[in-house]
């Protein structure tokens, strides 16, 4: 879990609380504060999942390239090997 994420959590709960205290006392204004913590803690929020789907997709990608490298590794190891030769047919 990012930054981002945690925060956008806690910035939520903040808003849930300062809201419910604005409803306690009647203040308007206070209710409308949590409701905007609230909202603007959920798109914190979300960008922290967008973060955390582009880090593992990153860490996807990074995991293919190297079992792209050791496979074209082993591959011209076993060509090495067996003595394969390109035949040049042009």
């Amino acid at each position: 879990m990012n930054d981002d994420k945690v925060k956008g959590v806690l910035q939520k709960i903040g808003g849930r609380v300062e809201e419910a205290a604005g409803t306690l006392v009647g203040d308007h204004n206070l209710k409308e504060a949590g409701q905007e913590d609230q909202i603007k803690g959920s798109a914190r929020e979300a960008w922290g999942n967008v973060k955390d789907a582009g880090n593992a997709l990153i860490d996807k990608a990074k995991a293919a390239k190297y079992d792209a490298e050791a496979k074209s590794e082993r591959a011209e190891a076993f060509d090495r090997e067996h003595e394969v030769k390109v035949i040049d047919r042009g």
